[in-house]
């Protein structure tokens, strides 16, 4: 048998404070949209900026520290499967709908002092909980490190089956 692959993995900032509900068995299901940007050069050379929202849903603990912690403009790290859903709508139409079951978030916004606190009060998070801390790359001082010396190679965007970025 064929496997094939479903792994999501963005980082984005949230549109909305999430929402917090249960299903009627009593497990936590927490859903927020998050915005992931990107700008790239169209056929013309003009930057174009564009902009995809995803929907996440993070089930259990996760979801209720996300509920409890994320808010909206935070940004985070996402990693999860692509699950889609199909209904027909009221006037018989039928509807597809895409969402990221996550397995993973990492918070990359600094938690507030009043919150961070809250959390090295709350015993029943187990013992492999840490407050989250943001990811932090400088590229200035470690471009050297990662590209060592490059030499700058001029490029014809004229040449047979280039593109201009």
């Amino acid at each position: 048998m064929r496997r094939d692959i479903n792994y999501f993995f963005g980082i984005g900032n949230l549109v909305r404070d999430p929402d917090l509900r249960f299903t009627p068995q009593g497990t936590p299901v927490c859903r927020f949209s998050i915005a992931m940007n990107r700008r790239y050069r169209d056929k013309n050379g003009n930057f174009v900026d564009d902009t995809t929202f995803v929907t996440v849903a993070a089930w259990s603990k996760l979801g209720e520290l996300c509920a409890r912690y994320l808010s909206k403009g935070s940004r985070v790290a996402v990693v999860g499967e692509l699950r889609s859903s199909s209904w027909e709508d009221r006037n018989g139409g039928k509807r597809v709908s895409y969402e990221v079951r996550a397995e993973n978030i990492q918070f990359l916004t600094p938690v507030k002092p009043a919150v961070q606190e809250e959390v090295k009060e709350i015993p029943d998070l187990g013992s492999d909980f840490e407050a989250p801390e943001p990811f932090t790359f400088d590229a200035a001082d470690a471009e050297e490190e990662i590209l060592g010396d490059l030499e700058d190679i001029p490029v014809d965007d004229q040449e047979e089956g280039m593109a201009p970025f």
